[in-house]
Formats: C-alpha cells, sequence, structure tokens
C-alpha cells in the first residue's frame, strides 16, 4: 500500500466532492468522470506493494556420493519400418456462414436540470458603447462590480496584477465558470476572455460585460451571484 500517494488522491477527493456538493443540481458529466479517475488512482494506490529486498541464503548442503554409473546395455535392435500408407487427401474446409454486424447503439445526450440558453457573444473589435435605445441596467447588476480598497496585507496581496487572464484561471474554476456563468457554452467563456485581454481599461471590461455576458446569462440570479462577483474581482486584477 502507497499511503503517500492515496493521501494525495484522497485529498484530491474530498476538494472535488466539497465543490460538487456546493451546486448538486448543476453537476456534469465531467464532474463524474474527473470523480471517478481520482477513485481509480486511489484503488490502484491501496492496492500496490511495496517491493521488499530479498534477502539470499546459502545453505551449505552435503553431497551426497555419487552413485555408480549404471551397467551399460547392449543396444536395441533397430524397428522394422512399416509399410508407407499413401494418406487421403483432406476435405475441403466448409464455408463459414456470415456473420450478422451488431445493431448500432444509439448514445443520448446528458440533460443539465436547467439549462442555460446557449448564446455565443461576439468579442468587439473597438470599445462597446451603450446606445441610446439600450436600457439602464438594474441596480443588482450594477453592485456586481462594487469595489472596496483593500487594507489588509492578505487583501492586497490577493488583488495583485494579472497580465493574462487565460493563464491564471485553472482548469476546475474553468469548468465552475463555464458551467454557471456562460450557459455550459465553452466557445462563449474563451471568446469573453479573449475579449477581456484586449481591454485596457475596467470601464472596458464593464461596459462589455454588462452587454454581452451580465443580463443574458443571469449572473444577478442568487444561485450565481457570488460566482459573478469573484469572476468580476479576478478581471478587475488584468487591469491593476
Amino acid at each position: 500500500m502507497d499511503l503517500h500517494k492515496a493521501k494525495v488522491f484522497l485529498d484530491k477527493i474530498n476538494r472535488e466532492y466539497a465543490r460538487m456538493s456546493k451546486d448538486p443540481e448543476n453537476i456534469m458529466r465531467i464532474d463524474v468522470d474527473i470523480m471517478l479517475a481520482y477513485v481509480r488512482d486511489l484503488y490502484e494506490a491501496l492496492l500496490a506493494e511495496p517491493t521488499t529486498p530479498v534477502v539470499s541464503t546459502q545453505r551449505q548442503s552435503t553431497a551426497a556420493p555419487s552413485a555408480p554409473p549404471p551397467p551399460s546395455r547392449p543396444p536395441a535392435p533397430e524397428p522394422v519400418a512399416a509399410a508407407e500408407t499413401v494418406a487421403a487427401p483432406p476435405a475441403p474446409p466448409l464455408p463459414s456462414p456470415p456473420v450478422a454486424p451488431p445493431p448500432p447503439t444509439i448514445s443520448e445526450a446528458v440533460k443539465s436540470a436547467d439549462p442555460l440558453p446557449q448564446v455565443k457573444p461576439q468579442a468587439p473589435t473597438t470599445l462597446p458603447t451603450t446606445p441610446p435605445s439600450f436600457p439602464a441596467p438594474p441596480p443588482e447588476a450594477e453592485a456586481l462590480f462594487e469595489y472596496k480598497q483593500a487594507v489588509e496585507l492578505s487583501e492586497k496581496l490577493s488583488e495583485l496584477p494579472i497580465p493574462d487572464l487565460r493563464k491564471a484561471i485553472g482548469l476546475n474554476d474553468k469548468l465552475l465558470l463555464t458551467r454557471e456563468l456562460f450557459g455550459e457554452d465553452s466557445e462563449a467563456f474563451e471568446k469573453t476572455i479573449s475579449a477581456l485581454n484586449s481591454f485596457s481599461s475596467m470601464e472596458q471590461a464593464k461596459a462589455f460585460l454588462l452587454e454581452h455576458c451580465v443580463m443574458r446569462y443571469r449572473w444577478t440570479d442568487k444561485k450565481r451571484i457570488e460566482t459573478a462577483k469573484k469572476f468580476i474581482k479576478l478581471v478587475r486584477r488584468r487591469y491593476a
């Protein structure tokens, strides 16, 4: 048993379970696959047997006196060769019956409990501006962008600048943001990150998110508001 590897995989399983238990109604198939992979790694680590050096022991054996060789026997007479028989030609093999092809299998796509609208935002080439006819965002949407100046040292360290948002977001966070904030549309998530990386100020990023993401993907819902605030806080560090 490899206890060190078992401890590592057990910690990964606990972290994955804690993340999935926060929103059990929106568990994706890839979350289940990741959990199963950690369980298999833990199972293999528990079954692993440590190698122990084999100590070879030499035993002294008392050589028994060699027995005298048996007396030689006269050579046996050679057998008389039997008459050659003509073998009959082998019968031709019977044709094998045709094998029917297996029936096609139909796999059903995994459907989420509450699918969001699959809308792919287009990354603008210029600064997005709000036209006069565009309705003003509601107060709860503006509340997502509230910012308080950091006072404690730990808070200041968590607001260090980020040169590239794509490199700052890990795989698990990417899956979480894609599921909760972009309606499980990975292409919309990638285009949004590319657009945010191309902007030079938080004002441009705010205008883009309000027009293309906040209301379209319902970031102001109770089950998404905390994730949306964390994502906007991460975006703000891109322009610090």
